[in-house]
């Protein structure tokens, strides 16, 4: 199914545990992106746990517009490529990429024609959908892909399923029903699940303090 969460710039993250809940529920690979500068910044391939909380700098991103993906694997193998986020333009498997459009995307678009080897079809339908798209804004100086509710009904209609742009600027552009909480859209709620039993969870800098995920746990989970 995965998770998306995005947040604009100056939002705190999530509490570890909510970072946790995100991945047990889609532990096949995780990725984030950011806006600095006027461009954004992927980076994706984070294949364990470990991997992604010792990797992630949370306390530097805050200060950054952010999208983060956790996948579940529906099309295409568990691998560092088909992770998310992608990029509107350049390669899609790339681990580390700097352009100007990044796309996360939660659900499963049925009616995508998978014809590359190891594609999945999130990376077929920006292939054959948003990258004409997204040529066609440029060409019209349309800032923005989905700004306009039309064109994101014509986006949920297709691929019923849920969506997240974000842009060099720091425009995060959500498309698809989400839950709000803290300043931070989520896809689903896969983030709320408790986790009841979690062995070498550990505070992440100034970002998420031990107090806050006692705060948390006592709120959300039923221990």
């Amino acid at each position: 199914m995965c998770i998306i969460f995005s947040k604009p710039a100056n939002i705190e993250f999530p509490s570890i545990l909510t970072l946790r809940n995100c991945w047990e529920n889609n532990p096949h690979g995780a990725g984030y992106v950011f806006a600095k500068d006027g461009h954004v910044f992927i980076r994706k391939g984070f294949m364990t746990w470990e991997e992604f909380i010792e990797n992630v700098d949370f306390n530097d991103l805050v200060a950054h517009a952010c999208v983060f993906h956790f996948r579940y694997a529906t099309h295409g193998s568990v691998s560092v490529g088909n992770c998310h986020p992608f990029p509107a333009t350049g390669k899609l498997k790339a681990k580390k990429l700097r352009t100007d459009v990044a796309i996360a995307h939660n659900g499963v678009i049925r009616n995508a024609m998978i014809m590359k080897d190891d594609y999945s079809d999130t990376m077929t339908y920006i292939e054959t959908n948003i990258r004409p798209f997204w040529t066609r804004c440029q060409e019209k100086g349309t800032k923005y892909m989905y700004y306009g509710k039309k064109n994101q009904k014509i986006l949920l209609e297709d691929t019923k399923s849920k969506w997240s742009f974000l842009f060099g600027d720091g425009t995060i552009i959500n498309v698809g029903t989400g839950f709000q909480q803290d300043g931070i859209w989520y896809s689903n709620g896969d983030f709320q699940n408790s986790l009841r039993m979690v062995r070498g969870l550990s505070p992440i800098g100034e970002v998420m303090t031990y107090l806050k995920a006692k705060q948390f746990a006592a709120s959300y989970c039923d221990w």
